[in-house]
């Protein structure tokens, strides 16, 4: 039908038209990308301008050939493989670009290094990054956020048709009645995430809003589960719960809180260490429904006298029937809204009371006045993220050092049981000193009394860590560790050496000196033969050894780089939360 058709139109251009924006803003600062991001906007305006012509032509008579049409500007062509290919393509284009926005403008220093270092590596076969360079660029950038005013990222899952939407317009003071909903696709519009029966939200929308107390918040509305089936599909939704990052997560339901949306609580407080509210949604209609149960009169019908004598306690009664969930545990925190895609003249009166948003103004109270921990556990993982970008761009690389002249000297050290294992070790010494993580190697450090500029840059913080934590044993030494010391987690393959030991016994013969002449010849001969064979046999057996050897020990030096990589990511971490704390205090001192 026509009308179902223009409801999925006004949804994907709202999409499109929100990551517009979105860039657009952020991209003002930019200075790096302007013309890319100019392309992307630029493809992204013409594919809603089709869309645009479409809902504006689609009719009973051509809704086929308008439905085709739709479909192939979807696709990009009528030839595409894959479902909905430009749109998709043109989503996670301007999703990329903002990311990108959001790294340079935050962390300038980090970024502009690593742009720096990649057109080096383009045009130089020598690897020239230093990662002391990294944590000092990432020092000078958290630096400029003693007081940490990055914006907040809160997120609004639940099912399809729970009101997600509808409540994300209600948080940033937008009316969601039909009337904007119908102008909301023009561009001068204030956007809103887009609302209809069944599943409005197509893949992540995310509205940036500032509160009269100067709280930015950045609204990332998810699109709802469809799958109820917690073993198997509904894995895919905890991925998309993943990929939102979001400081804080609002699960919304309807009905009861059910172990589906538990299992949510779990996954983001325990596997994503982050918070999560409950609200539940659509109370208008419980609060009418019980109201007429309890009182045995229409709430519209009721008098006003009626309706102040009973409502308090008509709202108790549903407070206690959804502040657990359906095993009878209770919820942490719950708040109730009355937030769903349309009102009709029969809610009015509620509305009008003091008490029909229910609530909705603590919800945004409390929005406004997040504790100030959450912001630095914003910073601390926008830190992490962006220096963990720089390491595994420019520093993830299987080039760094000539890992074939290694795998040569292991191959010709494997002819000694364990003599490839020092080719192995001098790999990876040079890995160290190549990144900087080593200034020289150990001997010359104890020789020379000298200490590696990146580990002596490291104890100024006195960062106190996790040994469980670490993949290699580069900064075994370089840290205090909580509680009793672990043996290293390194693990060394070792050569294979075969030995094959022989004993032979004769014992009780008697036998005469024709004989044993006779035999002798005869055992001569056998031994010379088996003599040669083992001869043979060796050859062959060190030569595969050696070859063993030479693939292995290139195996294990980029074993080793990658994992190298991982600590560093891990020390950047312990490091950025060091720095930001050390900012809270002196932020804590002037406050005073």
């Amino acid at each position: 039908m026509p009308g179902t058709l223009k409801s999925d139109l006004s949804c994907r251009i709202v999409h499109l038209q929100c990551l517009v924006k979105t860039l657009r803003g952020k991209g003002q600062k930019s200075v790096s990308n302007v013309g890319p991001i100019a392309d992307a906007i630029n493809r992204a305006n013409k594919l809603i301008d089709l869309l645009k012509g479409i809902k504006l032509e689609v009719n009973d008579e051509t809704l086929n050939d308008y439905f085709v049409e739709y479909i192939n500007h979807l696709n990009g062509s009528a030839n595409s493989i894959r479902k909905c290919q430009e749109f998709i393509e043109v989503c996670e284009l301007l999703l990329y670009y903002i990311e990108q926005v959001d790294f340079e403008n935050y962390f300038s220093s980090l970024y502009h290094i690593m742009i720096s270092w990649q057109s080096q590596l383009m045009n130089s076969s020598e690897f020239k990054p230093k990662i002391i360079d990294v944590f000092k660029a990432m020092e000078k950038d958290l630096g400029a956020h003693i007081y940490p005013m990055m914006s907040l990222r809160i997120g609004l899952i639940g099912e399809t048709s729970a009101g997600k939407s509808s409540l994300l317009n209600h948080l940033r003071g937008l009316h969601d009645d039909e009337e904007n909903f119908k102008l909301n696709t023009a561009s001068e519009k204030e956007l809103m995430s887009p609302m209809r029966y069944g599943k409005s939200t197509l893949c992540r929308l995310e509205f940036e809003h500032q509160y009269s107390n100067g709280s930015k918040i950045t609204f990332v509305d998810i699109e709802g589960a469809t799958e109820y089936d917690q073993c198997l599909k509904c894995g895919n939704y905890f991925d998309e719960i993943r990929k939102s990052d979001c400081d804080l997560y609002i699960i919304v339901f309807e009905h009861k809180c059910t172990e589906i949306h538990r299992s949510w609580e779990e996954y983001i407080v325990n596997e994503l260490h982050r918070q999560c509210r409950f609200v539940r949604n659509k109370a208008d209609d419980l609060f009418l429904r019980t109201f007429q149960e309890d009182v045995g009169i229409d709430f519209n019908s009721a008098s006003q006298t009626q309706r102040d004598k009973y409502a308090k306690l008509v709202l108790e009664r549903i407070r206690k029937s959804v502040t657990s969930d359906i095993n009878g545990k209770q919820l942490h925190k719950l708040y109730l809204t009355s937030c769903s895609y349309m009102r009709n003249r029969s809610y009015e009166m509620l509305f009008s009371m003091p008490y029909g948003n229910f609530d909705l103004d603590e919800l945004i109270h409390d929005i406004q006045h997040l504790p100030p921990d959450f912001h630095e556990d914003r910073l601390l993982a926008t830190a992490t993220r962006a220096t963990a970008t720089v390491i595994n761009t420019c520093f993830r690389r299987g080039y760094v050092v000539n890992v074939l002249k290694y795998k040569i000297y292991a191959g010709v050290a494997a002819v000694v049981p364990l003599l490839d294992l020092l080719p192995r070790y001098f790999g990876r010494e040079e890995i160290r000193q190549v990144f900087g993580v080593n200034s020289r190697s150990r001997f010359m450090n104890w020789w020379t009394g000298q200490a590696d500029e990146f580990k002596d840059y490291l104890t100024q913080f006195q960062i106190v860590i996790t040994e469980q934590g670490f993949k290699t044993s580069a900064f075994q030494k370089s840290f205090q560790y909580r509680g009793t010391a672990t043996a290293s987690k390194v693990s060394s393959g070792t050569s294979v050496v075969l030995k094959g030991v022989t004993t032979v016994g004769i014992a009780g013969l008697s036998v005469s000196d024709d004989f044993l002449r006779n035999a002798g010849v005869g055992v001569i001969t056998v031994a010379r033969g088996v003599s040669i064979g083992f001869i043979v046999a060796g050859v062959v057996v060190t030569a595969a050894m050696c070859a063993w050897s030479a693939v292995s020990n290139g195996k294990q030096m980029y074993d080793y780089l990658n994992r190298l990589c991982d600590d560093l990511i891990v020390v950047a971490a312990y490091v950025a939360k060091k720095i930001i704390e050390d900012n809270h205090r002196v932020r804590t001192t002037f406050s005073n």
